[in-house]
């Protein structure tokens, strides 16, 4: 760069972007923290070691979205964002949720469902476990919607079915055992 350094671009800009700092001199490495550099590269750089530095940065990122997609949880309902919204949805209407690569789809009771970008696992960790269970590895159930269980399925009143796959047939399967009336 002629007219600006890195470490003069990454100050004056207003929202700081992730960067990583390459230089060919090790003496700007503690200015480049300082700056809020995520990884420090020096020249020449290696490919297992940009390699290294861009899982970081993506690791990063990844936990930051997931961050900003769950905002808040309580007792009977959760924020979620969706698109450029946060929307409130309370766990009484939440039928199932479907895991689909890094987005979850949360199907409601009388609404449309709710996208969000969100892994499945990082929203299971904060439903109540006494209302929802993982039954395959895309998803995530509420156990009081259950309308019948044929076979290794849990089908819904609308005709939606859910399989239960075999990781997760013992605990459901457990779940049954303590509700079933003999």
């Amino acid at each position: 760069m002629s007219d600006l350094t890195g470490f003069e671009l990454v100050n004056n800009l207003k929202k700081k972007p992730v960067f990583i700092f390459t230089t060919a001199y090790c003496e700007y490495a503690i200015e480049g923290f300082k700056a809020d550099a995520l990884d420090y590269l020096l020249k020449p750089i290696d490919l297992p070691e940009f390699t290294k530095a861009v899982n970081k940065a993506k690791e990063w990122l990844e936990i930051k979205n997931e961050k900003n997609s769950l905002v808040e949880t309580t007792k009977d309902f959760l924020f979620i964002k969706s698109e450029y919204k946060i929307i409130r949805i309370n766990f009484s209407e939440i039928t199932y949720i479907q895991g689909m690569s890094e987005y979850v789809k949360i199907h409601l009771a009388g609404r449309k469902p709710i996208m969000s970008l969100l892994s499945l696992k990082s929203l299971e960790a904060q439903l109540p476990i006494e209302l929802f269970m993982r039954v395959h590895k895309s998803f995530i159930i509420n156990l009081q919607k259950i309308n019948m269980i044929e076979r290794n399925e849990i089908v819904y009143d609308d005709g939606t079915i859910i399989p239960v796959s075999a990781q997760y047939k013992a605990i459901f399967q457990e779940f049954v055992d303590k509700n079933f009336l003999i």
